[in-house]
């Protein structure tokens, strides 16, 4: 099993991803906005392939606007269009309000979803 990890500081967005296996969870604190999105793009970038989940957990993120969103929409369509999956975990309330406005929170429900899978016994 192949583990990854990085992080990636902005004065207002740090990025951690760790890869294990077949999952990818990418880690976002901070703000993510028109001026830290492209930070957000480029730890999802590397991981557009056939059969990769990738994970975004959303729980320390303070502020998020309508290029945050652009970003999901982009990261998903990329990813389904080679059999991947998007999924979102853990969203602040800051988050979960622009999720719901941008009415993505099937993506955060196919992530309890999966989880709930994952568990042995339920």
């Amino acid at each position: 099993m192949r583990e990854y990890s990085a992080s990636v500081p902005s004065s207002e967005l740090v990025v951690e991803v760790a890869q294990t296996g077949a999952d990818v969870v990418i880690h976002l604190r901070g703000d993510v906005d028109i001026t830290t999105v492209a930070e957000l793009r480029d730890a999802v970038e590397p991981f557009l392939a056939p059969d990769q989940t990738v994970v975004l957990d959303l729980r320390d993120v303070t502020f998020a606007d309508s290029a945050f969103l652009n970003a999901l929409v982009q990261a998903r369509g990329a990813l389904t269009e080679v059999g991947g999956s998007l999924l979102l975990r853990n969203p602040s309330v800051m988050a979960r309000r622009l999720l719901t406005l941008g009415e993505l929170n099937d993506l955060v429900q196919d992530e309890v979803d999966r989880q709930n899978d994952l568990e042995p016994g339920l």
